[in-house]
């Protein structure tokens, strides 16, 4: 083992020797490309770390910082900010070779890439844009590649960003509920003035099934149910749905927020020019019908799923579609009378006021209804709904430590909280029973 560890060392070391000081130049060359993705990917980054500062130019290169395992243009920068000027014009030289010899695919190329958009001003970046959205398909398989198309998005002409829907048309929903892809496509929706353009090229194809749903020949399956059910995809339905910005934040990691909340400028000039609010609402007026459709068909399964749960309760806040209600209140009734059937089978889903998510699902939408008190649209509402069809069984939901949770949300709500608390207190006996 020793003898082995030996001997990749020295290998490493004749790499490192013989590839010194050649790095830019195969960095953009067709087949050294493939030599230089193979280097990074294979080597830790502190054995590659002195070849790796050669991206940033000469100076940092022969003065290699050896405590730093991983340098980036942000590192290097901050240690020597006098020589911003030169070291972004040394990336980008290397950025258009490269991008003449389409290396969009390369992850080497593509983190490069994305350091230097961190810097980079507006103008600059749409000056690159031009040459990089039409490729954006191939570099949607990384993070840092993702977050080139987004800022090429943002600062973009109105073209570039028809030219990304474009490139990315017959992949939109997979490239939805990829890892890292999905972030691109949230940032177009959220930057592109022209609406139309973007229920054409992107909502279109997602209210149509994808293959996987067309081959389990359902038809009552919506298309938008996967969607809503995968972590990153459900986050283009969630940021159409909530109104309020400091609401929507809070379905967002930090790096989501940072790629999403600055405001993209030139200048002064904001390069969006249509009101964030109009935009939403546009994009929602076609999908609303949709959504409904698949909440109330769905509902059973949205419930019982932390995404889709999140849609469903956000469609509920949008719409308080009667439909949607009623099928949460079946799902709810539905699951209560299989929990009292001894003879149901053990594969039976639990009670949905049992569910680890569920539960909290109906106590978040009672919750909602308390904040708006007597304000809910059209004098709709789940509370006035879930109380009616569980008049006189309030101590059944009551039963488990989940379901005292939800009759407590239901308490909070000004117009029947009353009515609830009376109805308990008619059951104290058998709930100091359950309590013990």
């Amino acid at each position: 083992y020793r003898c082995l560890n030996c001997i990749i060392a020295i290998s490493i070391s004749v790499v490192k020797k013989s590839l010194k000081g050649s790095i830019p130049k195969l960095a953009v060359h067709a087949v050294g490309a493939r030599v230089v993705e193979l280097l990074f990917s294979t080597f830790q980054s502190k054995q590659t770390m002195t070849l790796k500062q050669e991206f940033y130019g000469p100076h940092f290169a022969l003065f290699a910082d050896v405590a730093v395992a991983n340098p980036t243009l942000a590192y290097n920068l901050e240690q020597s900010p006098e020589k911003k000027q030169v070291t972004l014009e040394f990336v980008v030289a290397i950025l258009n070779k490269g991008i003449e010899k389409q290396l969009f695919g390369f992850v080497y190329f593509q983190q490069l890439f994305a350091e230097y958009v961190d810097f980079a001003d507006g103008n600059d970046v749409r000056s690159m844009a031009s040459n990089v959205v039409d490729h954006s398909i191939h570099m949607l398989s990384t993070r840092p590649g993702t977050r080139v198309v987004a800022e090429c998005a943002a600062y973009g002409t109105a073209k570039d960003r028809k030219r990304i829907m474009k490139s990315l048309k017959g992949y939109t929903r997979s490239s939805l509920m990829h890892r890292d892809a999905y972030l691109a496509i949230l940032r177009l929706v959220q930057v592109t003035d022209d609406t139309v353009s973007v229920q054409k090229s992107v909502l279109a194809e997602l209210l149509t099934l994808s293959d996987e749903q067309q081959k389990e020949d359902s038809a009552s399956t919506s298309p938008l149910l996967d969607i809503a059910m995968d972590e990153a995809a459900s986050k283009l339905f969630l940021m159409l749905l909530v109104a309020k910005e400091e609401s929507r934040i809070k379905y967002l990691d930090p790096y989501e927020r940072k790629v999403l909340e600055s405001k993209p400028t030139i200048g002064e000039e904001p390069t969006s020019k249509k009101n964030p609010e109009t935009r939403r609402k546009e994009l929602l007026q076609n999908l609303q019908k949709p959504l409904i459709e698949m909440c109330t068909n769905h509902a059973d399964v949205l419930v019982r799923s932390i995404e889709g749960s999140r849609v469903l309760r956000e469609v509920y806040a949008a719409f308080h579609p009667q439909g949607v209600m009623d099928s949460i209140l079946d799902a709810c009734e539905g699951s209560s009378q299989k929990e009292e059937n001894e003879n149901d089978s053990e594969d039976e889903p639990m009670s949905l006021f049992e569910d680890q998510v569920g539960h909290l699902t109906v106590k978040n939408i009672l919750l909602s209804d308390a904040e708006q008190g007597n304000d809910s649209k059209k004098g709709i509402s789940f509370a006035k709904s879930f109380h009616e069809r569980f008049a006189g069984k309030l101590s059944e939901v009551g039963k488990t430590n989940r379901g005292a949770f939800v009759l407590t949300a239901l308490c909070k709500v000004p117009s029947i909280g009353s009515e609830v608390i009376q109805e308990l207190k008619k059951h104290t006996a058998v709930l100091k029973i359950i309590k013990r």
